[in-house]
């Protein structure tokens, strides 16, 4: 389940961190604030993730790590991060998103063949954006109006691969009119399934409940068929 997200500048200073983050990672928002990752994170854990930060290209692909944390209390926290590096303004950004793993204690073996890791929760939220994208092209879009469903997939994996969704990348993504975005996006936050934000670039971020909501759905099994 994705748990929310963190921003660092190019040193890995934290910039900010989503609630959900800091309380798993048994500290405030505050606390962490103004701290380095490396700190928080468990030392075998460092040397393979400063490698793995330090190839990232600036607007390049995310890369997906498993780590380590060392809580405010002492516990030992495993957790999956996307991580992507952004170039805004002159400055570079590290943009995580932090995700569970099923069981901290066995998380990497768990990782292969597991239905409910966030990978394949991702990787199932891909699917049906590729199926409903050529369901479109065959038989034409204007039979199909699920475009809060599509919308939400979309920010949905956009999260998941660490990139910013904005109202001008949905609009490029799924081919719909700003103006009929817009009016979506608006009935998505009255049901308090994507944030409320002022921000310029038109970002877009689901709440906590869009998030568990999509990743219930996802998850759902398809019942077994009787012979």
């Amino acid at each position: 389940m994705i748990l929310g997200h963190s921003i660092s500048n190019a040193k890995g200073i934290i910039q900010a961190i989503d609630e959900p983050v800091a309380a798993i990672l048994q500290r405030t928002q505050k606390q962490l604030v103004g701290l380095s990752y490396t700190s928080i994170t468990h030392p075998d854990d460092l040397p393979g993730n400063l490698t793995q930060v330090a190839a990232l290209q600036p607007n390049g692909p995310s890369v997906r790590i498993l780590k380590r944390y060392i809580g405010g209390e002492g516990a030992i926290i495993t957790l999956e991060v996307q991580v992507s590096r952004f170039t805004c303004c002159q400055s570079e950004f590290l943009v995580g998103t932090l995700s569970t793993v099923p069981d901290p204690g066995t998380a990497i073996p768990r990782l292969i063949g597991s239905n409910d890791t966030p990978h394949t929760l991702w990787r199932r939220a891909k699917d049906l954006l590729d199926v409903m994208h050529a369901r479109d092209e065959l038989l034409g879009s204007e039979l199909f109006a699920d475009h809060a469903w599509s919308i939400l997939l979309l920010v949905y994996v956009a999260e998941a691969e660490s990139r910013i969704a904005t109202v001008g990348s949905i609009v490029g993504e799924y081919g719909l009119p700003q103006t009929m975005l817009v009016r979506w996006v608006l009935v998505l936050q009255a049901k308090s399934l994507i944030e409320e934000t002022n921000d310029a670039r038109g970002a877009l971020q689901l709440t906590q409940k869009g998030i568990d909501c999509i990743e219930h759905l996802l998850a759902v099994q398809a019942p077994a068929s009787v012979n």
